[in-house]
């Protein structure tokens, strides 16, 4: 049995990774979880003994030895590594912004389906995320620029990480800036999707999460404890607008919500036919019609929604012999 170390510091990572933070067995491999400040502690004693395979969580500890370890960088693009670390070759991300360039090491977790799951009676339509990103100062996209867009970003979700759109927006070689453009206007288009969603499905929808500015709807307190979570998230009809770092269909959110046996209804993001396949047509939505017209029939049709969730729950039956792959391959060059 091959032993891999999965090492962390903070409390707050075992809700960003889900059922990876938990030890477990991924065929010939078995992952032990040595998250939080103690355990963290022994896992660092492990690593300088040199017992073992590691994986540490956002450089926390960062790990030097590139034979026997990765530092995996949570939710971010490579922009999130520590400039002191840029130069080390076992350093992997989870997220991929076609805007600022292709990344190269991505390490992709998949979910890991412990149970079957169903779909409430009377369903409602849950978002939790974050509002945080606007306008500021010169360099950045202006609010004219979005209102002129704001039928362009609804029509087309996938518009955002198009090279054509952005050769519309000030021409800038500051990859920052670029990156900050990219967070701004996701986060208005995510804004405009769930503010369409609200004006049509109010009585349904209950939204959870930080806002930065006055909005038309009601925010629920953000929700950190991964029990309630999952109550929120279970059998109930849950969008993902995707993150607003890059374009990914499997970042900790919708990892989250489909472990948890919620219905994924998510915007096309630029890996979707890689990761989704044949079930793309059936939660993946690419224009803000089309994802009203499904709120609609799933709403109303909580079997046939059923189907959909069991389709979902199968797609990533194997996900233990992919992530077994993706480690053998990073850890154990096989």
């Amino acid at each position: 049995m091959k032993i891999v170390f999965l090492v962390f510091r903070n409390n707050y990572r075992f809700s960003a990774l889900g059922n990876f933070a938990k030890s477990r067995k991924y065929g010939d491999i078995l992952i032990i979880s040595l998250g939080g400040k103690f355990k963290s502690i022994i896992g660092s004693c492990l690593y300088y003994l040199g017992i073992g395979k590691f994986i540490s969580i956002d450089g926390s500890p960062f790990l030097e030895n590139q034979n026997n370890s990765i530092n995996f960088w949570l939710t971010g693009t490579s922009l999130k590594i520590l400039n002191k670390y840029n130069n080390y070759k076992n350093n992997f991300v989870n997220m991929s912004n076609p805007i600022i360039g292709k990344e190269k090491k991505i390490f992709q977790i998949y979910p890991v389906i412990k149970k079957n799951y169903k779909i409430n009676s009377l369903a409602k339509i849950i978002f939790m995320g974050k509002f945080h990103f606007y306008p500021r100062e010169k360099n950045f996209v202006n609010v004219k620029f979005l209102k002129e867009n704001k039928n362009r970003l609804i029509q087309d979700f996938s518009l955002v990480d198009k090279s054509k759109f952005w050769s519309k927006i000030y021409s800038n070689k500051n990859s920052l800036i670029n990156f900050e453009n990219y967070k701004i206007i996701k986060t208005y288009q995510r804004e405009l999707i769930i503010s369409k969603i609200h004006k049509n499905f109010k009585n349904f929808l209950y939204i959870f999460g930080e806002n930065s500015k006055k909005s038309k709807f009601h925010f629920h307190k953000p929700i950190y404890d991964n029990s309630k979570v999952q109550s929120i998230y279970n059998g109930n009809i849950c969008i993902d607008t995707g993150s607003i770092l890059g374009s990914m269909s499997l970042h900790p959110r919708s990892i989250q919500i489909i472990e948890n046996g919620g219905l994924i209804i998510q915007t096309k993001q630029q890996d979707a036919d890689i990761i989704w396949g044949e079930m793309n047509n059936k939660i993946i939505f690419n224009n803000i019609d089309k994802l009203l017209d499904a709120l609609d029939w799933y709403l109303s049709n909580p079997s046939k929604c059923n189907e959909i969730l069991e389709m979902t729950l199968l797609h990533f039956k194997n996900s233990k012999k992919r992530i077994n792959k993706n480690l053998n391959k990073l850890l154990f060059k096989k």
